[in-house]
């Protein structure tokens, strides 16, 4: 185990060194001249202030010299300063970060604590109405896009419940109980079209344990039905179930930004999203960045669980 935890270790860094790359060379190449945008009106008379300030960015270096500038710092914990605030963009990521973490939690706690046992039922109760409801609502669910149901939800409490707090966020230090109710309603747009795949997903899984022989042989033995789902069923079932929501991090993160706007949420989604506006590359580079290696991060972690859940795994 020690050894496969080791390798896991090592494989991160040719990925981390390519997620880099990668968001280095596809934000660099986006059109625009944030010099030109800073410097507004005053670009056709100040063409030295100009060459100062590219200069000031790196950016008369070639890119090859920028981005080894860039990784440079940010293996020091630099990411640079915004090129519209000045402020630092690691600061601004770690303030908005807890906005992130608590929306991912709450959203993964949806997914886990309502998809599984949907799916499990929906299995157990196959070919009934049970097993029907659940997989139409599973359909509906995942094709319903999450902007379209973020806004249908905005307008719905802002008109049925007008002293709900949907857009209104509140800091968790500030009020905790605000702060958690505030982010119910976006935690769950952002957890749906995930949770409908769970519960698809264990369905089918539970589905083809219950076939298996040691299932038969556990009944057989006069265990009862709770006995054979906890023990026997669920435990491998959930071993895909585990590594696809590793992978459905990603799909999270990526609807931070469209969740994040739509509910006003002060999160790194929007942050990038108005650093996109404004051709704010530090910021944005930065943001996606972080991101990038915090997916890498819960991969590492998913995939060591699904050792222990496992122990025929190896590397």
């Amino acid at each position: 185990m020690l050894r496969y935890i080791l390798l896991r270790l090592l494989g991160l860094v040719p990925v981390l060194f390519g997620v880099s790359v990668l968001v280095f060379v596809a934000i660099w190449v986006i059109p625009g001249d944030i010099v030109d945008i800073m410097m507004g009106d005053e670009v056709a008379q100040s063409e030295k202030a100009m060459q100062r300030l590219r200069a000031q960015l790196n950016l008369d270096q070639p890119i090859w010299m920028r981005y080894l500038l860039w990784v440079g710092n940010a293996l020091r914990g630099d990411l640079g300063v915004s090129m519209i605030s000045g402020e630092p963009v690691l600061d601004q990521i770690l303030e908005r970060a807890p906005v992130n973490l608590q929306l991912v939690l709450i959203a993964m706690v949806f997914i886990i604590v309502i998809g599984i046992p949907l799916g499990t039922l929906a299995a157990y109760k196959q070919f009934t109405w049970v097993d029907n409801s659940i997989r139409v609502g599973a359909i509906f669910g995942y094709v319903i896009p999450n902007f379209w149901l973020a806004t249908i939800a905005v307008l719905i409490v802002s008109l049925y419940f007008p002293r709900a707090t949907v857009l209104d966020y509140v800091p968790f230090s500030k009020d905790p109980i605000a702060n958690i109710k505030g982010l119910l309603i976006p935690g769950f747009v952002l957890a749906l079209t995930t949770l409908s795949y769970i519960v698809r997903l264990t369905r089918s899984t539970v589905l083809d344990t219950l076939r298996l022989d040691y299932v038969r042989t556990a009944r057989a033995k006069g265990l009862g039905e709770r006995v054979v789902m906890s023990t026997h069923v669920l435990k491998n079932s959930l071993i895909p179930v585990v590594t696809v929501l590793g992978i459905q991090v990603g799909v999270l993160i990526g609807g931070l930004v469209l969740t994040e706007e739509v509910f006003m949420l002060p999160g790194i989604g929007r942050m990038i999203l108005l650093s996109i506006e404004a051709r704010d590359f530090m910021v944005l580079a930065g943001g996606v960045l972080f991101l990038g290696v915090v997916f890498v991060l819960v991969n590492l972690v998913i995939d060591i669980l699904y050792a222990f859940l496992d122990p025929r795994i190896t590397y």
